[in-house]
């Protein structure tokens, strides 16, 4: 049955038990169908005064659709006047401002809300791409947004946690402040604490920085109490619900039990090329680039090296290659497919480990000169990023290596949808890189 239906009947006093049972349930989980509810019920109740006012008397439940259907013919007219009046009353009724956006860090959003600083904000959803923003509710909590981070103001007692991560300020007066995640929410009792929600996972995080905050799970109906720099993690899907609560200590000793993380550089051996050698201004010291396109003369591939002699090799449980995405500020991502694969190739020609200062396209090592370790993909709309492999064919090529240095060849296999060339140039940083990490090789230790 159509919710317009259910809602109809339900005014009408005609919907069975399960009947009830299934709007109360549609009800929960659609906003837009609460949003219709209330104004029908708004409606019915404004009908059923006028009706009174003019002696009309009300529909009896027990009537026929005959009579039922006359009823509702004779009530029409009354109900588009009062329709009217309300869309009249709410379209003038402008929502009150509930928070004031108070700092903004370099901050670019996506919002409808305005993003200026002493900007006053309504009810609504913001999200943070960049930067750190800071939210003064007019109850006088204040959050601090990191980005990338997505949440919904909704009132000024309340916000909603969608992805991303936020610092929680909360004075006397705002004592009982709500913040929801995926799965549950948390309320103050007079602290500062924080909170991070993976979207991805659904899960979500808190950790008490001073103060005091109740954790609750409706779910299970479990609810737990956490206090100066104690945390929970909070989770919600169709399989299972869990609370967990570990203190400081025990925060610790799993860190503590964690597997150890080496991480290996390329100390500057980096180089990519161009098929056509026109190197000169084409040349960034500070990025890798990488392209292929249908004319073939501006193509690029990159290749870099590393010494893995301190690294006990027997000890290594997993072997991960990362790089980091920049923009290259050169090409239309447009005339790319929507998703990009990359390849990595691990050089086995020992006469091609080592190259000259600004190698030829001829003379640089190359695919043909080793064997494929892996490849990733990435959207043609993503310009920045951490992508990279983690594979057995890596750690055994790794293992196999003779004089603990290897050399990586990368090149994008995706080629263009549109043209010959003018295609977007991917590119990843090197060690000169001003603001994120060269090449890394990651190597976790049993």
């Amino acid at each position: 049955m159509e919710p317009s239906e259910l809602i109809q009947r339900y005014l009408l006093g005609t919907l069975s038990e399960s009947e009830v049972i299934d709007l109360e349930s549609q009800l929960a989980n659609d906003a837009n169908l609460r949003k219709q509810f209330a104004i029908a019920a708004a409606t019915d109740a404004g009908l059923r005064e006028l009706a009174i006012q003019n002696s009309m008397e009300p529909p009896v439940v027990a009537a026929s659709t005959t009579n039922r259907n006359i009823w509702l013919m004779g009530w029409s007219a009354m109900a588009a006047s009062l329709l009217l009046a309300i869309v009249f009353t709410v379209g003038t009724n402008e929502p009150k401002p509930i928070a004031t956006l108070s700092t903004s860090e370099n901050a670019a959003w996506e919002s409808v809300l305005p993003t200026t600083v002493g900007s006053e904000l309504v009810a609504g959803e913001m999200k943070l791409m960049t930067g750190i923003a800071t939210v003064q509710f007019a109850s006088g909590a204040r959050m601090t947004f990191e980005a990338p981070a997505q949440f919904e103001l909704v009132d000024a007692m309340r916000v909603r946690m969608v992805d991303g991560a936020a610092v929680i300020d909360v004075p006397e007066s705002a004592h009982g402040f709500v913040v929801e995640t995926p799965g549950g929410y948390a309320v103050d009792h007079g602290t500062q604490f924080a909170v991070s929600v993976e979207e991805s996972t659904q899960t979500s995080d808190f950790e008490v920085l001073q103060g005091e905050i109740s954790v609750h799970h409706p779910a299970s109906g479990k609810e737990v109490r956490l206090f100066d720099e104690e945390f929970a993690s909070l989770s919600d899907d169709v399989l299972s619900t869990h609370l967990e609560l570990s203190s400081e200590q025990e925060y610790e000793q799993s860190n503590a039990a964690a597997p150890r993380l080496i991480r290996v550089g390329t100390d500057g051996r980096t180089e990519y090329v161009i098929r056509n050698n026109r190197r000169g201004k084409w040349i960034h010291s500070e990025m890798l680039m990488v392209k292929r396109a249908d004319s073939r003369k501006w193509d690029m591939r990159a290749f870099f090296s590393m010494d893995i002699n301190g690294v006990d090799l027997d000890s290594v449980s997993t072997a991960r290659l990362r790089l980091n995405q920049v923009p290259s500020g050169k090409g239309f991502a447009s005339r790319l497919p929507k998703l990009n694969t990359f390849a990595i190739y691990g050089v086995t020609n020992p006469s091609k480990e080592v190259w000259e200062v600004d190698p030829t396209w001829e003379d640089a090592p190359d695919i043909i000169d080793g064997i494929l370790l892996g490849k990733f993909d990435v959207p043609r709309s993503q310009q920045t990023g951490t992508f990279g492999i983690q594979s057995v064919a890596l750690l055994e090529f790794l293992r196999s290596d003779a004089d603990g240095r290897v050399t990586f060849v990368l090149i994008r296999e995706s080629g263009l949808i549109e043209g010959t060339d003018r295609g977007l140039v991917h590119a990843f940083a090197n060690d000169a890189h001003p603001e994120v990490s060269g090449p890394l090789l990651e190597f976790t230790l049993e």
